[in-house]
């Protein structure tokens, strides 16, 4: 994401026009090919500090070479070129070392005035759903310095078991211990929870299709993890209502972080708050670290070795939207991935999923014109005859609305449902096929000519893809 910039004030020697055309064409070829601003800045000084340093130091080796030692020039290039070589030296040590430093006791510095009572507790962000905490930070960086242990509790556990399992598998032949812990599918709890959902039995597939993916993930680290690996994944599950969701990173050191979803999940498709906190000296983080470690030590082991999972007779796959969904770029003529957008207010999400779209949120223009694009989903199904196909289904919801087609064959009716209860449920196992599959989407956004603003038109999709075979 590219933040808005005021243009440079040696700018004011061109017409304001002129400047502001030439600063939107840069900020429109910055957000195309995806550059970070920042790191591009701060490549370049550290080029052109290492430069000034090897100009000055060549300077000032070959400077007897050049000049005689006993002339007037020899000893004043010399000295400026051993003051070139130094700027250049304290140049590449800040950028290295202080540059950053400085700019986060800055930070943190105006968020403690800010807001001191966040800072106090350790509160790093608050966001009123997961796709929002999804946008501001990824499973692959709150993952990425990790050092002994992931720790992540929820209800069925699908997002982790489909999105991130090969993040959780990486992970833990690293070395990483990952405990994971969901709810029993036995449960009374889980009945109670179906009740409150509108009788659906979606929450339990959902739990036995996480423990199957689970078992099948468990089963493949542990073929080839490496002699002498420390990595481990241990599942456990509870019978009992879940007081938050949690994701824990490194609890046990000082760089420890949580995320929490607050509030029990109770079968609703209404989203819970996140909160993001880390370590601080009588903060939320021991609160939520104990909240953590009460669920774990109610909860009992689950037997991943009671079965060969690569032996059973029934396979699933399931895959879900997120950056793994393509759409078509029109202006380069290929597909792209897609992009994890902004939630609109009202809409509900589908576990494990994301919303996407082309980009994070839509331009205000387009929120006036309506958009049309298309997006894709593939994927390869070793079957060997339609009877194979047990189950073959897709939860969908868009806005506006959205046409579907398996394997080039148009489904008739349009899909939208952003702010229904419950998605839609699509029945596709006549159109699934043995080898390479796709599922294409053209999502339509009407126009909406008042609109002032991104958010008054907002356009999205989510899906997630459930297929059982044999």
């Amino acid at each position: 994401m590219v933040l808005p910039m005021r243009p440079p004030k040696a700018w004011s020697l061109f017409p304001p026009g002129v400047a502001r055309s030439v600063f939107k064409v840069m900020t429109k070829a910055v957000k195309k090919s995806g550059l970070n601003i920042r790191q591009w800045v701060r490549d370049r000084i550290l080029f052109l500090a290492v430069a000034i340093f090897v100009i000055g130091a060549g300077a000032y080796i070959s400077a007897e070479h050049v000049f005689d030692a006993e002339g007037i020039w020899f000893h004043p290039v010399r000295e400026f070129a051993l003051l070139i070589s130094l700027i250049g030296m304290i140049s590449l040590g800040y950028e290295i070392f202080l540059r950053e430093l400085t700019f986060n006791e800055y930070k943190e510095a105006l968020e403690e005035i800010v807001n001191p009572d966040a800072v106090r507790l350790g509160i790093q962000g608050i966001y009123k759903n997961r796709s929002e905490l999804a946008q501001a930070t990824s499973f692959e960086a709150l993952f990425e310095n990790v050092k002994e242990e992931i720790f992540i509790g929820g209800s069925s556990l699908l997002s982790i078991s489909t999105a991130s399992r090969e993040l959780i598998k990486e992970k833990a032949l690293s070395g990483i211990k990952i405990r994971l812990l969901l709810m029993d599918p036995n449960s009374p709890v889980v009945e109670l929870i179906t009740r409150q959902g509108g009788g659906k039995h979606t929450f339990l597939n959902e739990i036995k299709t996480s423990l199957l993916l689970l078992q099948k993930l468990h089963d493949e680290i542990q073929q080839v993890s490496p002699p002498g690996n420390k990595g481990q994944l241990i599942v456990h599950s509870y019978d009992s209502i879940p007081s938050h969701s949690f994701i824990s990173i490194d609890p046990e050191r000082s760089s420890g972080v949580i995320v929490a979803d607050i509030g029990p999940y109770l079968g609703r498709s209404t989203p819970r708050p996140s909160m993001l906190v880390i370590k601080k000296k009588k903060g939320m983080f021991d609160y939520w670290k104990e909240m953590n470690e009460v669920m774990w030590e109610a909860s009992y082991p689950v037997d991943m070795e009671a079965a060969d999972p690569t032996s059973a007779k029934t396979k699933t796959l399931v895959l879900a939207s997120g950056t793994e969904t393509e759409y078509y770029d029109t202006e380069l003529e290929t597909w792209e991935k897609a992009s994890i957008c902004q939630m609109g207010n009202g809409w509900h999400g589908i576990k494990g999923s994301q919303w996407v779209w082309v980009r994070e949120t839509v331009s205000v223009e387009e929120a006036k014109t309506g958009s049309q694009h298309k997006f894709r989903i593939k994927f390869d199904l070793p079957i060997k005859n339609p009877n194979a196909i047990h189950r073959a289904e897709i939860l969908l919801r868009s806005d506006d609305t959205c046409h579907i087609s398996v394997n080039a064959v148009g489904l008739r009716q349009e899909y939208g449902g952003a702010e229904y209860p419950d998605p839609f449920l699509i029945d596709i196992d006549q159109y699934v096929q043995d080898g390479e599959n796709t599922i294409s989407f053209e999502l339509i956004s009407y126009a909406r000519p008042d609109a002032k603003d991104t958010g008054e038109n907002p356009t999205g999709l989510i899906y997630r893809l459930h297929i059982e075979y044999s």
